[in-house]
């Protein structure tokens, strides 16, 4: 018997020589593409990766030089990282499964430049999908436009505002083609009442009880008299309650259509504001003024937050519900596959500790040195158990922001699923803001930025406020100042705004900015407030007051002179109800009833003068 049979141990032994081999020559490539792909299909933008070293016999992985592209400006990282130093425990990898002990970055940076574009060549589907989600809904949102065309009257084109186009006259004709509707089915229902001929019978009959004499008629004349006038007066009580109650109809009707005109009021300041939209006034209110001014830099600052929150929802799930992700290529029956999270067991991935430090402040990144620690991120929090946190403040550097405060926790071991975040830094030099139609440009410079943010499933509630009190304005207009011989009163009343915008903006140095959110998390909604609303609501209502005081009265007699007539028949429509249909109902009522009083009154009369104890036909005794 061979002790050895090397015709088995051979091919095993070559091998294991090539697998060696593979992981000399080809591991750190294979790590390197690994992260360049899953970053790329992330992200929805180049992720690259200089080198890549893995020590699995030290359990460690050093990267250096990560560069994320950023999808929405290809040319520029949205973050790049000098060295990252990875520590990996290795048992799990046993069940292909990837714990990391410890992450270390140094040098990070955000916002570097790129000598390469990032965009993708060919993405694919779900390649940056988040970002593609995100971006559509903010261009959803819409940004109230905010110009100086308009001042003056010369610009006013009131031909354009339409009859048809106005709610007030669409209104009315609906009011109109109610009331007579109204009109013919109450007339029809009166009609068929006609109590006419029951009052003339009743009154006739009311003639002879008038001249009745008991003596004459005798006992047996009498009762039938008075059997034929309590018959009569039922049938009036009958009619009666059939009056009133088509009067009750009638007046239910008559005080709809009263507030349905009420309701007009209404509709005419809408059209006011419809016919002031037309002919482009800048508007005066300081809240419509903000969005205009700050909307897009709000929704640009909102985007971020929106994308990791859903990044964080996606690979952080509550619970232990199957999951599904993309499987490998395949040549045949490619697919999903699922994956089953078992309890006790390690995640699939789990990074216990990260210390990342980097640098930010004003246009000189590396102005300001910080570290930022990030504890318990993990692919299925419910096997983790607790929550992921992130803490980040200022290690160091003479200049650069002089407090920084940053914790967060996604609470996702189980649902629903709890977010909160909350941001304060001090002496960030914040960022510059384009505002064309005020012809300036803000440097925000040296201030404080905020953000607070909470998160319970998918309701959303936060806000992101900047504030400085170093704001330097730059006026963009070349043309500043100048006048132009002969040129439009509305041309020269927007020049006077200008100038005048320009002389407070520039001694404006305290400036507040603030961005709220809430809503759900897919279609959240925004609102936008700013000092600097008020202060340019204020100047221009110095300025172009009186012009803009002047256009809304034209606009407003232009919309009253349409309107009218419609009016006019509405208040026609509406008197005819009340004066051929609601009048005519009451007077009929009153008929009835008052010829009704006088009848059970004649009845009273005559009863009492019959002998006492006599039994009228129909079981009616009269007194003694």
């Amino acid at each position: 018997m061979k002790l050895f049979r090397w015709k088995g141990i051979i091919p095993l032994a070559l091998l294991l020589v090539l697998i060696v081999a593979v992981y000399v020559l080809f591991l750190d490539t294979i790590v390197e593409h690994g992260i360049e792909e899953t970053g790329a299909d992330l992200v929805g933008a180049r992720v690259d990766l200089d080198d890549a070293s893995v020590h699995l016999a030290q359990g460690t992985v050093l990267l250096k030089r990560l560069q994320v592209a950023d999808p929405n400006s290809p040319m520029r990282n949205l973050i790049e990282a000098a060295e990252m130093v990875v520590a990996i425990d290795t048992r799990p990898l046993l069940e292909k499964k990837i714990v990391v002990d410890s992450v270390i970055v140094h040098g990070v940076r955000f916002g570097t430049p790129r000598t390469e574009s990032g965009a993708l060549k060919n993405p694919s589907p779900t390649a940056g999908l988040l970002y593609r989600q995100i971006n559509e809904w903010a261009n959803q949102v819409r940004i109230p436009e905010f110009s100086l065309e308009g001042i003056g009257s010369k610009v006013i084109n009131l031909p354009a505002i339409s009859l048809d186009s106005l709610r007030t006259v669409s209104q009315a004709r609906v009011i109109v083609s109610s009331a007579d509707s109204l009109r013919r089915s109450w007339e029809t229902q009166l009609n068929s009442l006609d109590p006419r001929p029951q009052i003339d019978s009743a009154q006739k009959l009311l003639e002879r009880l008038r001249s009745a004499d008991v003596k004459v008629l005798g006992v047996q004349g009498t009762a039938e008299l008075a059997n034929e006038t309590r018959k009569t007066i039922n049938d009036l009580t009958g009619t009666i309650n059939r009056v009133k109650s088509l009067e009750q109809t009638v007046s239910d009707g008559v005080a709809t259509m009263k507030t349905n005109v009420g309701g007009l009021d209404e509709a005419r300041q809408a059209d006011y504001a419809y016919a002031r939209s037309l002919i482009r006034l800048p508007s005066l209110d300081a809240p419509d003024i903000s969005p205009a001014l700050f909307g897009q830099m709000g929704l640009e600052r909102l985007k971020p937050i929106l994308y990791w929150l859903k990044l964080a929802e996606k690979y952080m799930p509550p619970g232990l519900n199957p999951r599904l992700r993309a499987g490998p290529q395949r040549a045949r029956a490619p697919g999903l596959t699922i994956d089953f999270p078992r309890p006790q067991t390690y995640p699939k991935f789990l990074l216990r500790l990260a210390d990342v430090d980097f640098a930010l402040g004003g246009q000189n990144l590396a102005a300001g040195a910080y570290r930022a620690q990030v504890v318990g991120v993990t692919t299925e929090p419910a096997l983790y158990g607790r929550p992921m946190q992130l803490l980040a403040q200022r290690s160091g550097g003479r200049v650069g922001p002089q407090t920084v405060r940053v914790f967060a926790q996604l609470a996702h071991a189980q649902a629903p699923l709890r977010d909160s975040a909350a941001a304060f830094v001090t002496g960030v030099t914040l960022p510059t803001v384009p505002l064309a139609p005020l012809g300036a440009r803000l440097a925000l410079g040296e201030g404080t930025t905020e953000l607070a943010l909470s998160r319970v499933g998918d309701r959303l509630a936060g806000r992101w406020r900047l504030r400085t009190a170093k704001a330097l304005w730059t006026r963009l207009d070349s043309t500043a100042g100048a006048r132009v011989a002969g040129a439009a009163p509305a041309d020269q009343a927007k020049r006077i705004a200008e100038d005048l915008l320009w002389r407070t903006l520039s001694g404006v140095q305290d400036v507040e900015i603030e961005t709220r959110f809430s809503g759900s998390l897919e279609r959240p909604s925004v609102s936008i407030s700013s000092n600097i609303g008020t202060v340019v609501a204020n100047s221009l209502k110095k300025a172009v007051g009186q012009e803009v005081a002047n256009a809304e009265r034209m606009v407003r007699a232009k919309v009253d002179s349409l309107v009218a007539d419609g009016h006019r028949e509405v208040d026609e429509r509406v008197a005819v109800l009340q004066t051929q249909v609601q009048q005519r109902v009451a007077e009929q009522r009153a008929q009835l009833e008052q010829v009704k009083a006088e009848l059970e009154a004649k009845l009273k009369d005559i009863t009492p003068k019959l002998p006492g104890g006599v039994q009228l036909p129909g079981g009616v005794r009269l007194p003694r």
